[in-house]
């Protein structure tokens, strides 16, 4: 249990309550590489080899600790090791006398598989490579372009028989929306779903009189960027 003062020493600077609960999970290795610290709660981010994990595990850490209200961090301890701490705003007891009784259903899973063979492009490996293949596994046929200039090519190639391109918007060389006006007349009437970390409006003037255009903020949700597909898919 720390006082906010501590908790803010500790590294959460926002503490909202004068009592903080705090959970400390540590480890006597080398520590966690410097260039790597500020990347460890990315989704997707991983240090292991391709195809020998997604990198999802502490994204989903920290997005569950968020949505408690808390704060979860890392960093390297004096000598060895690493140090992972989750802090927690503490309830007083009237918060928790008024803390309504939850009675959770399980809901039967939504079938998110689907057909229809789709133009997936982003320059980031690992996020392209995990969604493509999540994708695949619910029966999409999906054609990975690694940059708008490879992505063109492809469409070129498979014209009129691409039913869905999904594009990051911000990549080196042929942007997102560049990539579509170019792209255009070999996808016909295909929908198109473009990802970025950026808001919509940023970019929205360059998608001026395009049709059949939606948008999916990063970073991505497996099953979000599925039920997208689907629903997309269906309404072309």
């Amino acid at each position: 249990r720390l006082t906010r003062d501590e908790a803010r020493a500790l590294g959460w600077a926002a503490a909202p309550t004068e009592a903080v609960a705090l959970i400390e999970v540590s480890d006597t290795g080398p520590g966690v590489p410097p260039e790597i610290l500020g990347k460890i709660f990315e989704p997707f981010f991983t240090t292991k080899a391709v195809n020998e994990g997604t990198g999802m595990g502490l994204a989903t850490v920290y997005g569950i600790v968020e949505q408690a209200g808390g704060h979860i961090n890392v960093s390297n301890l004096e000598g060895a090791g690493a140090a992972f701490r989750i802090f927690l705003p503490e309830a007083d007891e009237a918060e928790l006398a008024e803390t309504p009784v939850v009675e959770i259903k399980l809901k039967t899973p939504r079938d998110l598989s689907g057909a229809g063979r789709i133009l997936f492009v982003e320059d980031e490996a690992a996020v392209r490579g995990i969604a493509a293949r999540l994708l695949r596994q619910r029966g999409y046929d999906v054609i990975e372009a690694e940059d708008g200039e490879q992505a063109l090519e492809l469409a070129e190639l498979h014209a009129g028989t691409i039913d869905m391109m999904i594009s990051d918007v911000i990549m080196p060389g042929l942007d997102g929306p560049a990539l579509l006006k170019k792209a255009r007349p070999f996808l016909g009437d295909a929908p198109v779903l473009f990802i970025s970390g950026y808001a919509e409006s940023d970019f929205s003037d360059l998608l001026q009189d395009e049709v059949g255009v939606s948008f999916l903020p990063k970073p991505l949700d497996i099953k979000t960027l599925a039920e997208r597909v689907k629903q997309e898919l269906r309404a072309a």
